[in-house]
């Protein structure tokens, strides 16, 4: 995703949604931070069968294991999603029911992110995915941001400045 591409609109939701949760944690920094280790984490941080992935400002909880088979699937499908525009269509049959399968799996997960210090915020939980509907399903922006795209996107969301 182009954050230029997006409408102002997205641009100040998203700045002000992600504000809120980085503040939640101690701060942009802190926020950020959380985002450079899961990315330098091998593997996965998702991976982690106990649930919980400690970072230096705090830990990221989420409720049941999640299988490489099924975080592959779902990084291909964010993928495609990407390019297309949708998770499932023009997926051949099998594809298909392995995609939902994925998504009906994954739906009932999610993930909350705590600071160390409970002083600075109560931190903020996001689902993996917002809605699944058939061709229309999506995959929540803060679990994209935090675990699929780039820093630099979020960095531009934080530094957005309505004009």
């Amino acid at each position: 995703m182009n954050f230029n591409d997006l409408t102002t609109d997205e641009k100040e939701n998203l700045h002000n949604e992600l504000l809120n949760n980085a503040q939640s944690i101690g701060g942009k920094n802190f926020f950020l931070g959380m985002i450079e280790d899961i990315k330098l984490s091998k593997p996965n941080p998702l991976l982690n069968k106990t649930g919980i992935y400690h970072y230096g400002g705090g830990r990221i909880i989420w409720e049941k294991s999640i299988y490489k088979d099924t975080l592959t699937l779902l990084f291909d499908s964010l993928r495609k999603f990407e390019q297309d525009g949708s998770l499932v269509k023009g997926l051949n049959p099998r594809k298909h029911k392995t995609t939902t399968n994925m998504m009906k799996t994954l739906k009932p997960i999610n993930i909350r992110v705590a600071p160390k210090n409970q002083k600075i915020g109560d931190g903020f939980s996001f689902p993996i995915f917002d809605k699944i509907d058939g061709e229309n399903s999506t995959v929540s922006m803060m679990f994209k941001i935090i675990f699929f795209y780039n820093i630099d996107f979020a960095k531009k969301i934080l530094s957005f400045k309505k004009a």
